[in-house]
């Protein structure tokens, strides 16, 4: 859909603005960081304010052309989102052999941006919705929505931390300069929203209005909507019989509960099958327009009450057609679903009138079904998307052979649902096939992460009785334990280098600690030379940054410097304390990352021949967060269902996905992303930290009655 020059002109010339803001921003910004109002800060945290200080105050313009030239981009594909192309893997993201990985480290941006975007969205409020009301009607809608402005807050949330990750600051700095810009330009982002607003109303721009149902003429109109709870079995029963009579006055005179009449009245009958024809004879796009012709059934609400005396017939009328002209009415239904639903009222409806059980709880097949296909088909928001065009082709298919059979109960819409499921289950494998490359790099993910995490175990219990640094003892237990693995994975466990790096184990543990007389100091001059080379080898193999090699072997060679002294006691490291060995295995432990538990078994010495079998993990090992299963986020994650669809934030915005995989160890997740071929690999771990953040959940909270039901009461509790 073309932009129209206006709504662009509107966009290029806020963007143009964007230099000074952030100019602004950035001076506010600096002022706050170098005098923070936290007085508990601690002195590491404020070592953290000044070096971020120093480090803004030397790349200014850096941090200003990195948020101007993000805030662009990111406006400009929320105004043509046709042309968005899938996301860059960003700065934090782990990468195994070309495969994106979300794990806790990444998500903790993605919760932080959201904060962000909360603070702005909050301080911006009402000016927000003023500026919707005129981008609105640049973009020639009829009613005011929220995505008509593209100019929203998780664009500039995510510009602000864009320009953070582009300063050469550590990740808790940036974190802090996001928290501490996104209050300021909160502050700033309201003025500017209403100068906007200004200015376009200056330019003869006329704000729009929000949406509002009317209610149909004769309805009647409730003071406020029933007291009710929508979730409890039976709620559209007794809806029902709060419902308005039309000239009856219905007050909830006779029980639906006790009727059961074998078919319609002949009168009512010939009223639906006329309906029913206008539905199949009308266009899918008619359904979805706002067109006075789309038929709908509330359009016939009048007319078919009028063909029955019976107050229960009337009553189920009124609250049909109110619940599907809810359900019609949302915009957020793809456009080829309108027709599909559309064409299921008078089946609908006819069963409601035959079968009281469909208004005593959400879990009859009506209902069922209509909530697989609109949740489905919410997945793909995108219209071009094969997979939509798939979905929405069959549903139309399935109505078409549900309208054609003589007989409409709940045992057709029991076949229906079958069917449904048995398509989606066919599509959900079809993605799994698409995506069987990436599950094979998770798989072996997987399998080295286990395998990493049961070497470091071995290798904490290795070094429980040597003290030495924590640089050292990082660099055994969580290091060296990735080059073995590194090593099993590439060259396999029987090979030379496996067997050479199991050596340098041995070697260098040894090399911590020899015994003090002339032979041990003897034999570690002539180790030394091989045992380096041996760990640069290992260390390369790994990518291990440069820095990071230089203190390992920097902090090496004043242990071995000591040991070689005549004389020497061969003490401890100086920075290192005398400590016991219980507590030098907890100091070990909170050095590795997956915090394995202790294994009893042997040397690595004798060990390389139960590395074939490193891919069963002991029990022990694979339940090291045994203890946590009664926490809310871990029991959630882990009843996640293959096939189900949920919405995550994710890469600093919300998106729908659906879980195509998840691990045989459940460490890590596939989803199905909202553009063909895009997908999502996520841990457990970081899936749990989403879910605490609230920042992961079902795709819809209620199901789609439930949701009609809701909508509707707000429609009947709402003024004409």
């Amino acid at each position: 859909m073309p932009i129209a020059p206006l709504l662009q002109r509107f966009v290029d010339d806020e963007l143009n603005r964007s230099a000074d803001l952030i100019s602004r921003t950035l001076v506010s910004t600096l002022e706050q960081l170098r005098q923070p109002r936290d007085h508990l800060l601690t002195a590491s945290e404020r070592k953290h304010y000044f070096d971020l200080v120093q480090v803004l105050q030397q790349h200014q313009a850096l941090y200003q052309r990195s948020f101007t030239d993000a805030l662009r981009k990111l406006v400009q594909a929320e105004l043509a989102p046709q042309a968005q192309v899938p996301a860059q893997p960003l700065a934090g993201t782990l990468s195994l052999g070309g495969l994106e990985l979300m794990d806790e480290n990444r998500v903790e941006s993605d919760i932080e941006i959201s904060r962000a975007i909360q603070l702005i969205d909050t301080g911006a409020e009402w000016e927000l919705r003023e500026l919707q009301t005129f981008t609105s009607t640049l973009r020639g809608q009829a009613h005011v929505t929220a995505e008509s402005n593209p100019l929203r807050p998780q664009s500039y949330a995510r510009a602000l931390w864009q320009a953070a990750a582009a300063l050469p600051a550590a990740p808790a700095q940036q974190v802090i300069l996001l928290r501490a810009s996104a209050a300021v330009m909160a502050g700033l982002l309201r003025m500017a929203f209403a100068a906007a607003s200004t200015r376009l109303e200056s330019m003869g721009v006329t704000p729009g209005i929000y949406r509002t149902v009317v209610i149909a003429p004769g309805a009647g109109r409730a003071e406020a909507p029933p007291e009710m709870d929508v979730t409890r079995p039976g709620a559209l029963d007794g809806l029902m019989r709060s419902m308005p009579g039309g000239d009856t006055g219905l007050g909830g005179g006779t029980d639906s509960k006790r009727r059961a009449l074998p078919t319609a009245s002949p009168a009512l009958e010939q009223a639906l099958v006329r309906v029913e024809e206008l539905l199949r004879r009308m266009p899918a796009g008619a359904i979805a327009g706002t067109s006075p012709e789309a038929p709908r059934l509330a359009q016939h609400r009048a007319a078919l009450m009028a063909t029955t005396g019976e107050t229960v017939d009337r009553q189920i009328i009124e609250l049909l057609s109110r619940l599907f002209e809810t359900i019609l009415s949302d915009r957020a239904l793809p456009t080829g679903l309108h027709a599909v639903i559309a064409r299921l009222q008078v089946s609908a409806l006819r069963i409601a009138l035959l079968d009281p059980s469909m208004l005593d709880a959400y879990d009859h097949p009506v209902w069922v079904l209509m909530d697989h296909i609109v949740t489905a088909t919410t997945t793909y928001p995108h219209a071009s998307d094969p997979r939509l065009a798939a979905l929405l082709q069959f549903c139309e298919t399935l109505v078409s052979d549900m309208a054609a059979e003589a007989t409409q109960d709940s045992a057709l819409y029991r076949r229906a649902i079958t069917r449904l499921d048995a398509f989606l289950a066919e599509q959900l494998k079809q993605q799994r096939h698409g995506a069987q490359a990436t599950i094979d790099a998770l798989m072996q993910a997987e399998q080295a992460e286990l395998m990493q995490r049961n070497l470091s175990a071995r290798l904490i219990e290795q070094l429980v009785n040597i003290q030495v640094s924590s640089v050292i003892r990082r660099f055994v237990t969580v290091g060296w334990a990735r080059v073995l693995t590194e090593s099993v994975l590439r060259f396999g466990d029987q090979s030379p280098q496996t067997a050479g790096f199991l050596k340098t184990v041995d070697d260098l543990l040894w090399s911590l600690k020899p015994p003090s007389h002339p032979q041990s100091r003897q034999r570690l001059v002539a180790l030394l030379p091989p045992l380096l080379q041996r760990l640069r080898d290992g260390m390369a193999l790994i990518d291990m940054p440069a820095t990071e090699q230089q203190q390992v072997l920097d902090d090496l060679m004043k242990l071995h410097s000591e040991a070689l002294r005549p004389g020497s006691a061969n003490a401890p490291a100086a920075s290192e304390e005398n400590l016991s060995p219980e507590e030098i295995v907890r100091r070990m432990r909170e050095e590795v990352a997956t915090e394995p538990e202790p294994l009893d078994g042997p040397g690595f010495s004798d060990s390389l021949i139960d590395l074939a079998s490193m891919e069963t993990v002991p029990a022990e090992l694979m339940n090291a967060q045994a203890t946590e299963q009664g926490s809310d986020p871990l029991a959630w994650v882990k009843h996640m269902a293959v096939g189900e669809r949920y919405r995550v934030f994710l890469h600093g915005a919300w998106t729908q996905a659906q879980l195509l995989w998840r691990s045989e160890h459940e460490q890590f997740y596939l989803f199905a992303g909202e553009t063909p071929q895009r997908t999502h690999s996520v841990s457990r771990r970081a899936l749990e930290r989403l879910r605490a953040a609230e920042l992961l959940g079902p795709l819809h909270a209620h199901s789609l009655i439930q949701r009609a039901v809701d909508g509707m009461l707000r429609n009947l509790a709402r003024p004409v």
